[in-house]
């Protein structure tokens, strides 16, 4: 009995020896390999400077958490786990590094890594909330004859899922749970952009690698789909590639890089309108389109090429509608833009409309 249980402790000595060798042996082997079976690229070991030993040290230690053997395998499994067994938020950080120096927001806000995965969708009694506030507002807008848009840029981690450092399977978005439910129940379309940008993004970088939000060209190809659908009910002059100079320019710190104190310098194209081009919108005969927008940080890259497109504009900082300013100003237009990692919010509001 004793020597049974002398080989049962020896075996789970092994085995626990074994679980610690595993990763170091799997990055020794992918040390001279510029990927392993987990799509990885594995870079040089720094050297050892005996002049600067804490410092060495310190570099090796980066090394050794960003190149160890078996790593998105042991996460990607950690992270089923606890989403599936424990039902907890298996990411809850703020900031994930994802492959190529790309940074994405974490689950600390607002779910914005689960909801890439359509792990936190609404549920019926949150649909049908929100649906009844939209139709509320839609309605007393309509009766101004007020045309209403909900135009929603998608999170940089629905567009770059790939450079997110783990995979799950994908489900429905929380968007596009909300979209369907509100076409479906009120005859309501939200102007989803991520179509658009999953099409585009081979062409060119769409977003910042070190910052939440898009970059110029994401703002622009986001601009143009949503005067597309507008100009199915209107006519209002649009813009082109041709109206600007793009160049490659350095971008002040990204905001996700912030929250972790990094200073990575990045370049972005950046859009500067040329001195020939003429302003569509002072081209127009119609003078009569005025445009309300509410909005969040998504817009402030888009609102210069809004601005080329309608003579008389109103940026709203918030997502009330106020009744005494619509019927002031006597808008055409009304839009809600409203990134996708905030379309919660419509659940924190009492109404949409105040007095």
């Amino acid at each position: 009995m004793k020597n049974k249980k002398n080989i049962l402790h020896f075996v789970f000595i092994i085995i626990f020896l074994m679980m610690i060798l595993a990763p170091n042996v799997v990055m020794f082997f992918n040390l001279e390999t510029t990927e392993n079976n987990e799509n990885r690229k594995f870079e040089k070991a720094p050297e050892f400077n005996l002049k600067n030993p804490i410092n060495s040290m310190t570099q090796f230690k980066n090394y050794y958490t960003e190149n160890f053997g078996l790593k998105s395998t042991l996460v990607n499994n950690y992270i089923d786990f606890k989403f599936k067994v424990l039902h907890e938020t298996p990411m809850p950080n703020k900031v994930v590094k994802g492959l190529n120096d790309w940074y994405f927001l974490g689950n600390s806000y607002n779910n914005t890594l689960n909801n890439a995965f359509g792990n936190n969708t609404f549920n019926t009694d949150e649909l049908q909330e929100v649906s009844k506030k939209i139709s509320e507002l839609k309605a007393y807008l309509n009766n101004q004859n007020i045309a209403f848009y909900i135009v929603v840029p998608p999170n940089k981690n629905s567009i770059y899922k790939e450079f997110l450092p783990f995979h799950f399977k994908v489900h429905e978005s929380n968007l596009s749970v909300l979209k369907n439910y509100l076409k479906t129940h009120i005859n309501f379309e939200i102007i989803d952009l991520t179509e658009t940008l999953l099409a585009q993004k081979s062409k060119t970088q769409l977003y910042l690698k070190t910052d939440s939000h898009w970059n110029d060209f994401g703002a622009f190809i986001g601009y143009q789909e949503t005067m597309n659908v507008i100009n199915q009910d209107f006519n209002i002059p649009v813009v082109t590639l041709e109206d600007y100079d793009i160049q490659i320019k350095p971008v002040k710190q990204g905001d996700i890089i912030k929250m972790i104190n990094l200073n990575i310098e990045e370049s972005a194209a950046t859009f500067t309108k040329k001195a020939t081009a003429i302003n569509p919108a002072n081209n127009n005969n119609n003078d009569d389109e005025k445009l309300v927008m509410h909005y969040d940080s998504f817009s402030y890259t888009w609102m210069p090429f809004f601005n080329e497109s309608f003579k008389n504009v109103n940026y709203v900082d918030n997502y009330y509608v106020s009744k005494k300013n619509i019927e002031a100003e006597k808008p055409t237009i009304v839009i809600f833009e409203i990134v996708e990692r905030h379309i919660d919010m419509f659940l924190n509001k009492k109404s949409l409309l105040v007095n």
